[in-house]
C-alpha cells in the first residue's frame, strides 16, 4: 500500500513541477509573469478604470497594447478582482478586429 501512495505522490509532484517549469519559461521567454499569461510582452498599458459600484471588493479593468509578432495577440485586457482575502488576475487577448468589434459593442451597449 505504501509503494502505490509513494507512486501518487511522484506523479504529484512531478505535475506540480512540470507546470511550475512551463510558467517560469514562458515568463522568461515573454519577458514577465503578466506578459507569460497574455503570450506576448505589454508594449503599453492604454488605461484602466475602476468601477465605484463594487460591493464586495474591488474590481479593476485594465486595457494594454502587446507587443507581439502574432495577429492573434495585440490587446490584452487584464480583470482583476481583489478582496481583503483573494485576487484573482484574469487575461484576455484579443486580435484587433476583435478589440474592434468589442469597441463596438460597449459603445451600442452604452449608447
Amino acid at each position: 500500500m505504501r509503494d502505490v501512495e509513494d507512486v501518487f505522490t511522484f506523479i504529484a509532484i512531478g505535475a506540480f513541477a512540470t507546470i511550475f517549469l512551463w510558467i517560469v519559461v514562458r515568463a522568461i521567454k515573454h519577458g514577465g509573469l503578466k506578459a507569460a499569461f497574455f503570450g506576448a510582452s505589454v508594449k503599453r498599458t492604454v488605461g484602466e478604470i475602476s468601477p465605484d459600484y463594487s460591493t464586495l471588493g474591488r474590481n479593476t479593468i485594465r486595457v494594454h497594447a502587446l507587443d507581439g509578432s502574432k495577429a492573434s495577440c495585440a490587446v490584452a485586457i487584464e480583470l482583476v478582482s481583489k478582496t481583503f482575502t483573494s485576487y484573482s488576475m484574469t487575461p484576455i487577448t484579443l486580435s484587433r478586429e476583435d478589440a474592434r468589434r468589442l469597441a463596438v459593442l460597449l459603445e451600442q451597449a452604452a449608447a
